[in-house]
């Protein structure tokens, strides 16, 4: 299980991060305090504060972390 934590402030930015988990062969799931959903549906992303930052969770190898951890970098909190 692979973890790292992201700020969506746009639906634009909702758009881009659903496409790129989408184009992953694993599970993506992104979470908040009280909410989990599915990071490659872009309805249920909406369930989300995204006010706050938000967890992103992968079971995948370390690979895969890496590089969707590298596409996703304009979201990482830094």
């Amino acid at each position: 299980m692979q973890e790292f934590q992201v700020r969506l402030q746009s639906v634009l930015d909702v758009q881009e991060f659903v496409s790129l988990a989408t184009a992953r062969p694993f599970s993506v799931t992104i979470q908040d305090e009280n909410n989990k959903v599915s990071g490659k549906s872009f309805m249920e992303m909406f369930c989300l504060n995204l006010r706050r930052p938000l967890s992103v969770v992968m079971d995948c190898s370390e690979e895969e972390y890496e590089c969707f951890r590298e596409d996703a970098k304009k979201f990482l909190l830094k």
